[in-house]
């Protein structure tokens, strides 16, 4: 286990600040912040990994693993812009 671990950790952080990056690049000036958006995609990458390894299986490879880490850090930041968008507006 630990093991995968090792190996599968670096593509989860690779994964979440490729989507921080891509995302603060994409939204100019109606993003949070260049470290805020790093910080949700780690989150979302590793949140996203762990379910994925202990839901399928622990023989996903790198790619997969990447591809998955990319895509719970975009629905991280997805989520939280639209939350934090919808919190602004109520106020």
């Amino acid at each position: 286990m630990f093991e995968h671990i090792m190996q599968l950790g670096p593509m989860l952080v690779l994964a979440g600040l490729i989507a921080g990056w891509v995302s603060e690049a994409a939204s100019r000036a109606g993003g949070y912040g260049f470290v805020l958006d790093m910080v949700l995609g780690l989150i979302g990458s590793v949140i996203g990994g762990v379910i994925a390894w202990s839901f399928f299986s622990s023989d996903i490879g790198m790619l997969a693993m990447l591809l998955i880490g990319c895509g719970g850090a975009a629905i991280t930041i997805a989520a939280q812009r639209r939350l934090w968008r919808a919190a602004l507006l109520a106020t």
